[in-house]
């Protein structure tokens, strides 16, 4: 068995928790694109025999599914957000709040096609604010996503 792609192995893990930090993808949702796209994958597959290479795959996506669902490994790593901006480009992007005794601030990184685009700083207050639901229309509206802005946390 190819060890860069052995399921378990520490290489691996470590390239799939770099690649998730550098795109900004939740863990579940980061395994098709991580097979797909990495360069760290794609090196490893590239060493292994025509023959094994479907079984050899497929175990280390099963190992990476079995690790997106522990929750100790997914609290590393922020949510993620996603809209599509004016032209129609997939944008992601992270919050992280600052909650102080009168208002807010807040930090929203951002990316688009694989490629870290910066930062988005804002703050804010109000009685009975949802800050997080604010930055995230502070956010999507800097970085110019189309549409309503949809809350993802909020309770029906």
């Amino acid at each position: 068995m190819n060890q860069k792609l052995k399921a378990g192995s520490v290489e691996l893990e470590m390239a799939f928790i770099d690649w998730i930090k550098k795109n900004a993808y939740h863990p579940a949702e980061a395994i098709d694109p991580f097979m797909e796209r990495s360069e760290y994958v794609r090196n490893a597959v590239d060493t292994v025999v025509e023959h094994a290479r479907k079984k050899i795959v497929e175990g280390t996506r099963q190992h990476l599914t079995r690790l997106a669902e522990d929750t100790v490994f997914i609290a590393q790593f922020p949510m993620v957000y996603g809209c599509k901006n004016l032209d129609d480009k997939d944008m992601r992007y992270t919050v992280s709040l600052t909650i102080g005794e009168a208002e807010a601030e807040w930090v929203g990184r951002v990316w688009a096609d694989g490629e870290y685009l910066g930062e988005v700083h804002g703050s804010g207050s109000g009685p009975k604010t949802n800050y997080l639901e604010l930055a995230r229309m502070h956010i999507e509206s800097h970085i110019r996503c189309a549409g309503p802005f949809k809350p993802r946390l909020r309770k029906s």
